[in-house]
C-alpha cells in the first residue's frame, strides 16, 4: 500500500539510521576515550566503584610520598647511629686504657672530650626536613614508657566504606640520644643504682681466719759456743701443743729425731727450717697432724689445721722444757712474737657511692652463713628512707649503707659495720660461734635489680681526672650505653625495613587498583574497532535505504500521468 500522507519505508529507514548513528556515536566515544564506562549513565554501579578506587589511588600516592619521607628520615638517623656506635667504641677503649697505672689520664681525658664533642655534633646533624629523632626537646622523656612519632604508611578502607589512615609508630624513647630535659640513651638514668654501693656483680665468700702462734727462732749462732746447742743421746726438748682449745699433746724432740730428719749425726738444729722439719717429724712419729709448722724469714709459725669436732681455731705452745745445755729451746720458751686465735668469717667491700634508690627501683641479694639457711633480702626506697629517716632514698656514706644492710639482714646471722670507706660483713658470733677458715663462712650472691645496670652519668660528663670518680663505673656505664645505641640502631633498622616493604606494597597496590579499575571501565579496543567498522557500514546502508525510501513517492506520481 502506498500513501501520499505517510511514507512508511522512509520512517523505517530513518529509525534504522538513527539507531545505527547512536550506536556509532557511542562506539566512537569509547574508541576516543578508551573507556567503556565514562560516566554514571553508562553503568552507575561500576562507575561508582571505579570513581572511588581512582580517589583511593590518589590517596595511595600521598601515602607513598609520606613513606618516602619517613624512609629518608630513618636512613639519616641510621647513618648517624652507625657513626655513633663507632665513636662510643673508641671512648670505651680509651677508658679501658686509663685503667693502666702508668696511663696519662689527662691526655686520655682530652681525647674523651674530643670524642664526646663528635657524639653531640653527629646526633645534632641527624636532621631531615627539620626533624631530628636523636637530639630532641621532649619534656619529661625520662618518665615516659613511650613517645611515638607516626609515619603515614597505609590507606585503610573498611567494609562499611569508612576511610582511615594507617601509621607506623617510631618510639623515640628507644632512639633519643640527647634530650634537653634528660632521659636520652647517652644521658644519666635517674633510676640508676650505679654499682649498687659496691655490690654490683658481687659473688663472694668470706672465711674466718685460722689461729696461729709465731715465734722468733733463736739459733745456735747466737750462743757464745754454738756447739753447746747440740743434742746428745740423752738430751731432749719437750713442749705441750694445744690445738683448737680441744686437744693437747706433748711433742718430744731428741737426737735420733733430729739426725734422722736432717740426715746428720751431730744432733744440731741450725736454722728455723731445720726446727720446723724436726717438729713435723716428731708429730708424724706420733701419728698426729694437728696443723702446720713452717719457717719463714727466721720465724717459726704454728698454724691450726682445725681438727674435727672442735669449734675453735688455735695453736698454743706451752710448758717448754729442754735438757740441752742451759735449757736451750731455740726461742720456744719465750712468749710468742704474735699469736692470734681463729676468727669468725668476715668480708669487707668498698662503698661505691653515693647513690639513690628510686621509688620504683629495688635490688636484692642472698646471703648464707656457714651451712645455715639462705636469707633472701630486698631493698627499696621505703626501706632506705625508713632506716635513715630521709625522704629522698639517697645513701650517702658507707655508714648509711651499713645501717641499711644491717636492718635488712637482721636475724640472718650476719652483722654489718662500717670501717672508714669499707663495709664489713661478719658472721654473728652469738648465732654462729664456730671460728676458723673451714668452720665459718659468709656467702653473698645473686645480686640483682629490676632495671639492670644503668649509667648514672652523661656520656659528655665523663671526667677520669677526678680521683673521686670510679673508672669501673664509667666503663660499665658506657658499655651499657653502647648496648642501648646498638639496640636503637637495630630497632631503627627494623622500622626502615618495614617502611621499605610497605612502600613496595603501596606501589604494587596502586598498580593492582589501576588494573582493577581498567577491568571495570576500560573499553576492549579490538572489539570496539570491529564494531566501529560494522556500524560505519550499517550507517552507509541505512543512508542508502533512506534515499531509496524517499524516492518511492515519485513512483506513485507516474500512476497519474
Amino acid at each position: 500500500m502506498s500513501s501520499i500522507n505517510t511514507n512508511y519505508s522512509s520512517i523505517a529507514a530513518l529509525q534504522t539510521l538513527r539507531s545505527v548513528t547512536a550506536d556509532l556515536y557511542s562506539t566512537q566515544n569509547r574508541v576516543s576515550s578508551g573507556l567503556r564506562i565514562a560516566k554514571a549513565s553508562d553503568n552507575a554501579a561500576y562507575w561508582s566503584v571505579a570513581t572511588t578506587m581512582r580517589m583511593d589511588n590518589r590517596s595511595l600516592s600521598a601515602v607513598s610520598e609520606a613513606l618516602g619521607l619517613g624512609e629518608a628520615l630513618v636512613d639519616t638517623s641510621s647513618s648517624a647511629l652507625a657513626s655513633i656506635v663507632d665513636i662510643i667504641g673508641d671512648m670505651k677503649a680509651k677508658l679501658i686504657a686509663a685503667t693502666e697505672k702508668s696511663a696519662d689520664r689527662t691526655k686520655i681525658q682530652e681525647e674523651l672530650d674530643a670524642l664526646s664533642g663528635r657524639l653531640v655534633a653527629t646526633a645534632g646533624s641527624a636532621s631531615f626536613s627539620g626533624e631530628n629523632w636523636l637530639n630532641t626537646d621532649i619534656s619529661g622523656l625520662d618518665a615516659m614508657s613511650r613517645y611515638d612519632k607516626s609515619i603515614v604508611s597505609a590507606l585503610l578502607r573498611g567494609a562499611d566504606g569508612s576511610v582511615g589512615v594507617g601509621t607506623t609508630d617510631v618510639d623515640l624513647t628507644q632512639l633519643t640520644l640527647f634530650n634537653s630535659t634528660g632521659g636520652g640513651l647517652l644521658q644519666a638514668d635517674e633510676k640508676s643504682l650505679g654499682l649498687i654501693g659496691g655490690l654490683r656483680n658481687a659473688d663472694f665468700v668470706g672465711n674466718g681466719q685460722r689461729g696461729f702462734s709465731l715465734f722468733w727462732f733463736f739459733g745456735p749462732n747466737f750462743l757464745p759456743d754454738p756447739s753447746t746447742a747440740a743434742f746428745t743421746a740423752t738430751d731432749s726438748m719437750t713442749f705441750d701443743l694445744t690445738v683448737d682449745g680441744a686437744e693437747t699433746r706433748r711433742v718430744t724432740i731428741d737426737k735420733n729425731t733430729i739426725d734422722s730428719t736432717l740426715g746428720t749425726s751431730n744432733g744440731m738444729i741450725n736454722t728455723a727450717d731445720d726446727l720446723a722439719a724436726v717438729i713435723r717429724a716428731a708429730m708424724s712419729n706420733m701419728s698426729w697432724s694437728p696443723g702446720s709448722v713452717v719457717a719463714s724469714a727466721g720465724e717459726l709459725i704454728f698454724t691450726s689445721g682445725e681438727i674435727p669436732g672442735a669449734s675453735q681455731s688455735s695453736m698454743v705452745v706451752s710448758n717448754v722444757n729442754s735438757t740441752v745445755a742451759g735449757g736451750y729451746n731455740f726461742g720456744l720458751g719465750a712468749p710468742p712474737a704474735q699469736r692470734q686465735d681463729g676468727t669468725v668469717a668476715s668480708y669487707p667491700f668498698t662503698f661505691a657511692g653515693p647513690f639513690f634508690v628510686h621509688r620504683d627501683v629495688k635490688f636484692s641479694f642472698s646471703v648464707q652463713t656457714n651451712n645455715g639457711p639462705v636469707k633472701n633480702v630486698t631493698i627499696d626506697r621505703n626501706l632506705v628512707d625508713s632506716v635513715l629517716g630521709t625522704s629522698d632514698g639517697k645513701i650517702n656514706t658507707a655508714g648509711d649503707y651499713a645501717r641499711v644492710l644491717s636492718a635488712v639482714l637482721a636475724g640472718s646471722g650476719v652483722q654489718v659495720a662500717a670501717a672508714g670507706a669499707d663495709i664489713v660483713l661478719q658472721a654473728d658470733p652469738a648465732l654462729y660461734p664456730d671460728k676458723g677458715a673451714t668452720r665459718s663462712a659468709i656467702h653473698l650472691f645473686a645480686v640483682s635489680d629490676n632495671i639492670g645496670f644503668a649509667p648514672n652519668f652523661d656520656i659528655t660528663g665523663i671526667d677520669i681526672t677526678n680521683p673521686a670518680n670510679d673508672l669501673q663505673n664509667y666503663i660499665g656505664g658506657i658499655d651499657m650505653m653502647d648496648q642501648k645505641v646498638i639496640r636503637a640502631a637495630s630497632y631503627l633498622g627494623d622500622i626502615g625495613k618495614r617502611l621499605n616493604m610497605q612502600d613496595d606494597f603501596v606501589d604494587t597496590l596502586q598498580d593492582s587498583v589501576a588494573s582493577g579499575i581498567g577491568r571495570l571501565v576500560d573499553a576492549d579496543m579490538e572489539e570496539e574497532s570491529s564494531r566501529l567498522t560494522a556500524l560505519q557500514t550499517q550507517q552507509q546502508l541505512a543512508q542508502q535505504s533512506l534515499w531509496i525510501a524517499n524516492g518511492a513517492p515519485q513512483n506513485v506520481l507516474t500512476l497519474f500521468q
